[in-house]
């Protein structure tokens, strides 16, 4: 079956889960930029991944719209990785829950564009002034700084159903 990992990634996390999966998998990992969209026809399997902003999947829109008959789509953001989180983004980008994976990336404020920061910068505030926070506002106080949250294990149910 011949397979290959797509993505895009904005700050480095989704391109180390791509190449986490494409190395596993045997296959090649590139980024959408640099793949012709009818390229990818040619193909049994596309595993794409994206970053996520506001619960979309970064680009998803683009592979979905060439209709390819085997997809399998992951989704890397900053949100602890629970069943939850998963359920909500592939309800919200229409992808099938069992063809989907959430993965947790992480911040890295240096690689971060001016309207990404002021989006972290509204968040954090919006935390920070609850009286009572939760364990995932702590958490996500504390990526806010900078974290790596990538985990090569979390990848292997994917990884399972592409084999």
């Amino acid at each position: 079956m011949k397979k290959i990992v797509v993505y895009q990634s904005g700050t480095g996390f989704t391109a180390k889960y791509a190449g986490w999966i494409a190395e596993e998998l045997g296959c090649e990992a590139k980024e959408y930029k640099k793949v012709k969209p009818d390229e990818l026809a040619g193909f049994d399997q596309v595993i794409y991944g994206g970053w996520i902003l506001g619960g979309m999947v970064f680009g998803y829109d683009k592979i979905k719209a060439l209709n390819l008959k085997n997809v399998v789509v992951f989704g890397v953001g900053m949100s602890f990785p629970d069943d939850e989180t998963a359920e909500k983004i592939a309800q919200q980008n229409q992808i099938p829950r069992d063809r989907f994976f959430y993965f947790e990336g992480g911040y890295n404020p240096e690689k971060v564009g001016f309207f990404k920061k002021m989006m972290i910068n509204m968040i954090k505030k919006s935390i920070e002034k609850k009286e009572e926070k939760t364990e995932q506002d702590i958490y996500a106080l504390n990526t806010f700084k900078g974290a790596d949250h990538t985990c090569k294990e979390a990848i292997k149910e994917l990884v399972e159903l592409c084999r």
